[in-house]
């Protein structure tokens, strides 16, 4: 049984203006449900590309935005702007992994009892399967 549609693209298209693309407002605008909105974002390349172009027109909006904000001396967006935008230019959060003179951070384990003798059954266990694994292809099984 064929569904009859409730909505033309046109009409959906005419409604995506000022939603950012945003599927949900364009279902709010028409008295609908989301998957609706989708179904035909599927269906119809002119309603997915009105969409498209909705959604990087906020974009740019919101860029705008951030550079009101830059130019008005607001630091944490150009933080922001510089940790993305600037990449390329050498602005990015440093994580050191090394200890406080550049050497290398200790670390103790310590595996006894229990843990040691379980890791060593799982290191045999490797073991046993790689060198059967070698004599079922007809290579021999190198000695431990």
């Amino acid at each position: 049984m064929t569904r009859t549609q409730r909505f033309t693209a046109q009409q959906i298209i005419d409604a995506i203006p000022s939603t950012g693309g945003i599927m949900a407002l364009v279902a709010q605008k028409l008295g609908c449900d989301r998957v609706t909105i989708w179904r035909y974002a599927k269906r119809y390349s002119t309603v997915r590309l009105a969409l498209e172009q909705a959604d990087e027109a906020a974009t740019d909006m919101a860029e705008a935005k951030a550079l009101l904000l830059i130019n008005s001396g607001y630091w944490p967006t150009i933080k922001y702007r510089l940790s993305t935008k600037g990449k390329n230019r050498g602005y990015t959060t440093r994580t050191e992994h090394t200890g406080p003179s550049g050497e290398a951070i200790p670390v103790d384990v310590d595996i006894h009892g229990d843990a040691l003798d379980r890791l060593a059954q799982l290191y045999n266990a490797q073991e046993d399967a790689l060198a059967a694994e070698k004599l079922a292809s007809g290579a021999d099984p190198a000695p431990r």
